[in-house]
């Protein structure tokens, strides 16, 4: 039996917590679900490789860094038609404060769900964070779609109010 030792149980809850933001993020890029997959796997095995020597306090940009340096290698390999002026263009638009702005309106989103009624809570994580549809989710927590619906739209609304964000 393999024991897991700290540093396996840190990897793994940053991995669970930035994969699927640092998926979306290089499908911006490369517009490919598998190579998408594959950018950001490759930046986990490098993490992974490096964990020890990675300063823990800056592994959120470590990771979208490497994700982004990735995925523009692998359009100036594979696009040949597009320049790679245009690349470092895409490079330079990026802002490194906007995205840490991003995080840290995606960490205030994150605590104000944790603030949630226990059962609430359950039902974003199963729906947002695992990505199961309502019937899937009321399944696995033993209730119903309609009992999911209710619980999704108490959650959304405690949030709007938290985060000052107005209903459209």
């Amino acid at each position: 039996m393999i024991q897991k030792t700290r540093s396996t149980y840190d990897f793994e809850e940053v991995y669970r917590k930035y994969y699927l933001r640092l998926y979306y993020f290089a499908y911006d890029f490369v517009e490919d679900i598998d190579i998408s997959k594959d950018i950001v796997n490759e930046v986990f095995e490098a993490v992974w490789k490096n964990w020890q020597q990675i300063d823990q306090e800056r592994i959120c940009s470590y990771l979208y860094v490497g994700v982004r340096n990735n995925c523009v290698n692998h359009l100036r390999r594979n696009r040949p038609t597009v320049s790679y002026e245009q690349f470092l263009n895409i490079i330079a638009e990026e802002d490194t404060e906007y995205w840490l702005e991003m995080e840290e309106l995606l960490q205030n989103i994150l605590h104000e769900i944790d603030q949630l009624p226990p059962k609430t809570r359950r039902v974003f994580e199963e729906c947002y964070l695992n990505d199961h549809t309502y019937k899937e989710a009321a399944d696995i927590l033993g209730i119903t779609p309609s009992g999911i619906k209710k619980h999704i739209v108490k959650g959304l609304a405690t949030l709007r109010q938290h985060l000052h964000v107005k209903k459209k």
